[in-house]
């Protein structure tokens, strides 16, 4: 089946004029090239679209179907020039954003708010992964733009777009739940409930050194902290946390400033041989 976009303006120009002269008239052309456009798309389609008769000319049954198929097609390839334009300069397109299950309370509402007064005509696709599982992906250009932990691999670029103090998760029934001030580590009598390295290499860094080796290496482990508060709910210990996850409000567990004030941070982090016309018009405002 072979028929060109010149048979199918043609045929709608027919459909809608129901006159070949007046239909011709309208795209500039006389009558005899038209009638030859019309028979060589019916002998395509092997179907005749229209019924030539002494009153005139009508749309068969098949005519009429493929009125509303062919309108589609040539709006859609009228757009499509605009469309590409749209994506080139990266109005329009997808942006495909990871971020940290953390990292979802710290920034995500405010990057996606951002995206929207920014590049309101872009869809962006998340993917919820370890910043671990990020690097990779960005590496290869899976993902267009990733909110992580530091370190970042010397093949990605990166900004940090958000800091925030670590605070203590106590259970409580803890005696620590009830202090109104600042807990010093020393003063926790619990097990130490931490990150764990292969997940979370940043934070189990950051809070190895903040409780001393002693500790961690009686600390129980966990990728996640949803699981990490869990724990801590079913008194199994202490654990800490970015402030930004004080949002989820577990019940059964208490969260308490730090007397030593230790700070973490998150960064968009890219490729910086990403093509994705949409990552170059955002980077400018993060």
């Amino acid at each position: 089946m072979d028929y060109s976009l010149a048979q199918l303006r043609g045929f709608v120009t027919v459909a809608e004029e129901l006159h070949f002269g007046r239909a011709a008239e309208r795209l500039a052309m006389t009558q005899p090239p038209l009638t030859r456009q019309i028979q060589a798309l019916e002998r395509a389609l092997q179907v005749r679209l229209f019924d030539r008769g002494p009153r005139g000319v009508s749309l068969t049954a098949a005519g009429r179907t493929f009125l509303a198929d062919a309108r589609r097609v040539l709006t859609l390839v009228e757009a499509a020039p605009e469309s590409a334009r749209r994506v080139a300069t990266g109005q329009a397109g997808t942006l495909r954003l990871g971020f940290t299950a953390i990292g979802a309370y710290a920034v995500l509402g405010d990057v996606l708010t951002l995206l929207t007064r920014v590049l309101p005509g872009v869809s962006v696709a998340l993917d919820e992964q370890t910043s671990e599982i990020q690097f990779p992906a960005l590496i290869s250009g899976t993902l267009d733009l990733g909110l992580v932990r530091p370190p970042v691999p010397d093949e990605l670029a990166s900004v940090p777009i958000h800091t925030e103090q670590l605070v203590i998760a106590v259970p409580e029934a803890h005696p620590l739940a009830a202090v109104d001030g600042p807990v010093r580590l020393s003063d926790v009598s619990a097990d130490y409930i931490g990150y764990s390295p292969e997940g979370s290499r940043y934070l189990h860094d950051v809070c190895a050194a903040l409780v001393g080796m002693q500790d961690f290496l009686r600390a129980q482990i966990a990728s996640q902290v949803p699981t990490m508060l869990a724990l801590v709910r079913a008194g199994r210990g202490f654990a800490l946390v970015p402030r930004s996850c004080t949002a989820m409000r577990v019940e059964g567990v208490v969260f308490r400033e730090l007397a030593e004030a230790r700070t973490v941070s998150l960064h968009a982090c890219w490729n910086p041989d990403s093509t994705n016309p949409v990552l170059e018009r955002l980077l400018p405002h993060l």
